[in-house]
């Protein structure tokens, strides 16, 4: 059922516009309109002591940030696929590199409905399945999207993986920086 799903966003005729306005800019703001929800109207639970409240203010530039950063991700690795695709599958073009990227992320942004009840422990439970599902996803869709052999399309998984890895341990790294150094919320803890 996924394999034929796969071949047939390979076979579709679309642009790359049409493929992130009509549908990926849609999945991009489950996760930030689910956190808005959450943080403002339950707060981000440790499962020990009361959960941390944010304010409406705070909710909505954070949910506003986390919408940006997700979309420039979304550009970034679409971009970095179609630059990869120079060595692993010489015949993709960015359109593809939109697919593999949409395709991959669904789970992922859908996934973001758990931000609807913020508990670290349910997120724990939560997420790994999802990031599991897209791997798969990563894995099986690059050699049918991007038009290469297997091997290829495994060697490009794991370097784009290596890609992702890297790109979130740095954003999380920005994000401490900044949080170190007054810049984001005063949470009081």
């Amino acid at each position: 059922m996924i394999q034929a799903s796969i071949k047939r966003l390979a076979d579709s005729q679309y642009s790359p516009a049409q493929l992130f306005f009509g549908f990926s800019v849609w999945l991009i703001l489950i996760p930030p309109i689910s956190a808005f929800y959450g943080t403002y109207q339950y707060g981000w639970s440790m499962g020990i002591g009361e959960p941390i409240r944010l304010s409406l203010a705070e909710s909505i530039s954070i949910s506003i940030f986390y919408a940006l950063a997700l979309m420039a991700a979304w550009f970034v690795t679409a971009l970095v696929i179609k630059w990869m695709a120079s060595i692993y599958a010489p015949d993709a073009n960015l359109k593809d590199a939109f697919a593999v990227v949409t395709l991959v992320t669904t789970p992922i942004m859908l996934g973001g409905i758990a931000h609807i009840y913020p508990s670290v422990l349910f997120h724990v439970i939560v997420i790994p399945p999802i990031f599991a599902l897209s791997g798969y996803l990563l894995f099986a869709s690059i050699p049918v999207l991007l038009k290469t052999d297997y091997d290829r399309g495994v060697f490009m998984g794991c370097s784009l993986l290596g890609y992702v890895v890297t790109g979130f341990l740095c954003f999380l790294g920005i994000i401490s920086i900044a949080w170190v150094q007054g810049i984001g919320l005063n949470l009081g803890v």
